[in-house]
């Protein structure tokens, strides 16, 4: 850990009493209770004993708050403080007009605004799609004039959300129209113009804050900045996490970002589903599984992969897996960074990060919270941990190589902007005095005035005793013990021991009679009154002054309010890469070789998440693109891990994509402009499609959408209809692909249509390639090897894997008989009839009486009725 920062100090329990508790020698029944925790007295008896009180020592001298220096940072104490989990919600906006679409939304989690430039969309809104499902947006909001293709995308895709018929009254919730005025160009602009970030200087003027924002938005992009004034419409009118705050109080924006899809592989919910990259468990219990944090993730590649230390890191981990990249240049800088971690050297430097990352919280809600004067002793204490570790990974991240994208953003990022917080909050706040007393409380030598008043505070204990030996002189002598007790907000008082008194016996000369409580007469005399005039209201003082300070305190954070929101973003950035770097030494991952050339050649691959689960776990090559063919039709024996292979092709493939390692000895993978998968049929009563009818869809998209440098995977495509249909549209699809030559995507599929194989349906092409996985069959014995051969199977052992599965022999005979008649073309006769050498009798008769029939001269009905009726029944 760097020098020159102040150490963490276990919590003292023997620490001085807070300041505002006093002593006294009086019994505790003498004492006033009050409902206050603010409560000093002193008293006095007749037998002239006189109360101590625990005094506190000031350090000399003073400093004024703008005047600080790193030298004047003192010790401060850690306590334990936790966060809370607050799920993140998304108000979308969308505008679409003359075929550029534009969208803004809001993240209730971080109170940012993120804008998407004018994009080119077409009538199938395909990039639309993609934002939704990567967002999951609480709000979707758009004009009400909008053009009638976007609004039923919008619905069928908030239809979709809500598949359940009880959440139909969620769906108008979801998608909200405001009148089109809303989205006026013109308004847009002044209402983006009007925002305030606590990182723009209040002296600004309206040109200069013209010119500011103009560095931050895009105003060129006129359907972006017609969808961000009506969300900034929307925000302030439903007022978006403020609702129980007052009417002055706007919706809290902290910054401006700007965000695109042009630069990411598409993967649909199907896709994520079939590779098992997301699989949400919902609680066990009834009574839970409808809260929105009763899930879990369950056996995923999310799930194994999210080591993160922070849930801004966990947050952003499943945005990379939402948002895969292209971007081959960000994907070898995370590719570098993960490599500088794995290697042995840097395992101090990757200790010393991850332990400081954990500290790192969600800050932009507390600068919200400083904003409108409501931040707790529980947000000082976490903003402080937050930006003291956050400068310990700047110091960390600046000691190594800068050639690594993410050591050299933080190392730029990080200024002595966090210096200058972290020293001023631990020169000013008390953390200790804060939790105890449950306020802010300022330490001693940041304000003089302040100082002298404590100090006085203190005192009072010893100089209210000496007060009430002098009034007790002045009282008669049937009072022997009197008090002088201060209230705050009420003042000095004199409190009368009166529990044998009555109310007529409460009069007392001179003295003016104020209240009655637990048996003690509270009076306001002239000396009470003079020490109000003298001394005031201390406490009250004390608070408005620490008040004050709290308030330039949180000022100047709020200025440098950018550089801690860049502190959140790159040390989630880190958390992620610390996370794969995680999984890739404890997996025995490698990178891969990414490459502009269209393939795919990964060496000995695994499944990430079968070989957890089994071992040991054989690995499998794959070869595509350029000489080995684009197209593989692999076949082979039921349950020999031809489907596991797909998936194990298509996650290597994707983890590549979002700057993981990946499990095999080695791997070059080109770039890949989507994944389409026919793996999964995600039935569902409302869809009201049949299983075959969306596998034909998933089918189908890929046909009209995959490219070259897209990677189709099939899993048993036609099994679920007719075998000659399934197998002739299995065809159809092969040789479209195949005619695409050199323009076809990558297509992994495999089958159980050995007719494809032994008819010779498919021509012969470079491009296609006949896969299977290598068994062994000794007579009623079979053995999977798992290892995938060139060549193909004649049979896929069915009835082995059957007997192995528990089915009676019965079954598994007869079913052992059809399959032979069938591959000879002999008839199958039933089971349940008469035998078939009796059958066959029966026929022949038939046959032969037929041959000899006359059927000019013979009489036909006397015929069927001797030979072809008596047998039917017989049959029967």
């Amino acid at each position: 850990m760097a020098s020159g920062y102040p150490a963490w100090t276990p919590h003292n329990p023997s620490r001085s009493k807070p300041l505002m508790s006093s002593a006294t020698r009086y019994p505790s029944s003498q004492t006033t209770p009050l409902p206050t925790s603010s409560l000093m007295s002193a008293a006095a008896r007749r037998t002239g004993s006189a109360s101590s009180a625990t005094r506190s020592t000031n350090r000399p001298g003073s400093t004024n708050v703008d005047d600080m220096e790193v030298s004047d940072v003192q010790t401060v104490r850690d306590f334990a403080m936790d966060s809370t989990d607050i799920e993140s919600q998304i108000y979308l906006s969308v505008v679409w007009q003359a075929g550029q679409l534009g969208m803004a939304y809001y993240d209730l989690d971080n109170l940012q605004i993120y804008l998407m430039m004018d994009t080119m969309e077409t009538d199938d809104f395909s990039l639309l799609k993609r934002a939704l499902r990567q967002l999951q947006p609480e709000n979707i909001i758009t004009s009400s004039k909008q053009d009638e293709r976007l609004v039923k995308t919008l619905k069928e895709a908030v239809s979709a959300l809500f598949e359940d018929p009880s959440d139909g009254g969620k769906q108008s919730e979801v998608l909200q129209f405001l009148p089109s005025v809303q989205f006026s160009l013109e308004i847009s602009k002044r209402r983006i113009l009007s925002l305030s970030f606590p990182s723009i200087p209040d002296h600004y003027n309206d040109s200069e804050r013209t010119l500011y924002m103009s560095s931050l938005v895009p105003f060129e992009c006129s359907a972006m900045v017609r969808a961000a004034g009506g969300l900034i419409k929307y925000l302030e009118k439903m007022r978006v996490g403020i609702e129980l705050e007052d009417s002055e109080t706007r919706v809290p924006v902290l910054g401006l970002q700007i965000f695109s899809l042009d630069d990411q592989m598409i993967l649909d919910d199907t896709a994520y589903s079939a590779l098992q990259i997301f699989h949400r468990e919902a609680h066990p219990s009834v009574y839970k599984a409808g809260c929105s944090n009763s899930a879990k993730e369950g056996l995923s590649l999310f799930g194994i992969l999210n080591r993160c230390k922070s849930q801004l890191g966990s947050r952003m981990l499943r945005l990379w897996f939402l948002r895969p990249l292209k971007n081959q240049t960000i994907l070898k800088q995370r590719h570098d960074a993960i490599s500088f971690f794995t290697n042995a050297n840097n395992i101090e430097v990757l200790t010393t990060l991850s332990d400081c990352v954990r500290y790192i919280k969600n800050v932009p809600r507390i600068l919200s919270r400083m904003s409108q004067s409501q931040a707790s002793t529980g947000d000082w204490q976490t903003l402080y941990k937050t930006v003291y570790h956050a400068i310990c990974i700047g110091d960390t991240c600046r000691a190594q190589p800068q050639g690594i994208d993410i050591f050299r953003k933080i190392s730029q990022s990080f200024s002595v902007d966090l210096h200058r917080i972290v020293t001023l909050i631990t020169k000013i706040v008390d953390f200790d005095e804060s939790a105890s007393q449950n306020r802010f409380v300022v330490k001693p030598n940041v304000d003089a005035d302040l100082d002298k008043k404590k100090r006085f505070y203190n005192g009072l204990p010893d100089f209210m005793s000496k007060v009430a030996r002098e009034e007790l002189n002045k009282l008669s002598d049937d009072i022997t013990e009197c008090n002088v007790i201060y209230l705050p907000q009420i003042g000095y008082l004199l409190a009368i021991p009166g529990s044998d008194k009555t109310e007529e016996d409460f009069d007392i000369p001179g003295m003016e009679f104020k209240f009655c409580s637990n048996g003690m007469l509270h009076y306001r005399n002239a000396r009470t009154r003079e020490l109000d005039n003298l001394f005031g209201d201390t406490l009250c003082d004390i608070t408005d002054m620490e008040t004050s300070i709290m308030h330039r305190l949180q000022n100047i954070i709020l200025e440098h309010s950018k550089v801690i929101l860049d502190v959140m973003e790159h040390v989630a950035e880190l958390d992620c890469l610390i996370s794969l770097t995680t999984c890739a030494r404890e997996f025995s991952y490698v990178r891969p070789e990414l490459v502009k050339d269209f393939v795919i050649d990964i060496q000995a691959g695994r499944h990430p998440l079968q070989e957890l689960c089994c071992s040991p776990y054989v690995p499998n090559d794959i070869q595509s693109g350029d000489d080995h063919g684009k197209i593989k039709v692999m076949t082979g024996p039921n349950a020999c891990g031809k489907s596991c292979y797909l998936k194990q092709v298509g996650l290597i493939v994707y983890m590549a994509h979002i700057g993981s390692f990946v499990p095999a000895e080695k791997a070059t993978v080109g770039p890949v402009d989507r994944i389409f998968t026919r793996i999964k049929s995600l039935d569902s009563v409302s869809v009201g499609l049949s299983t075959f009818m969306l596998d034909i869809n998933q089918m189908s998209e890929a046909l009209r959408s995959a490219t070259s440098q897209s990677l189709v995977v099939v899993d048993e495509f036609g099994k679920g209809t007719e075998t000659t249909d399934g197998l002739s549209l299995l065809t159809a699809c092969l040789k479209h692909w195949l005619a695409l030559g050199d323009e076809c995507p990558h297509v992994l599929i495999c089958t159980h249509f050995h007719s494809i194989i032994h008819h010779r349906l498919l021509p012969d092409a470079n491009q296609l390639k006949y896969l299977t996985m290598d068994c062994m069959h000794n007579g009623e014995e079979l053995v999977f090897l798992y290892q995938l051969v060139e060549g193909h199977t004649a049979s896929s052992y069915a009835l082995h894997v059957a007997t192995q599965a528990g089915l009676p022999q019965t079954i598994i005979q007869r079913s052992s008989e059809v399959s032979e008649l069938l591959q000879h073309s002999k008839p199958v006769h039933r089971v349940d009839s008469a035998s078939a050498d009796t059958q066959y009798k029966r026929c022949k008769m038939i046959v032969d009486r037929f041959l000899q029939l006359d059927i000019k001269n013979d009489d036909l009905i006397s015929f069927l009725q001797d030979f072809v009726l008596p047998t039917s029944k017989g049959q029967n």
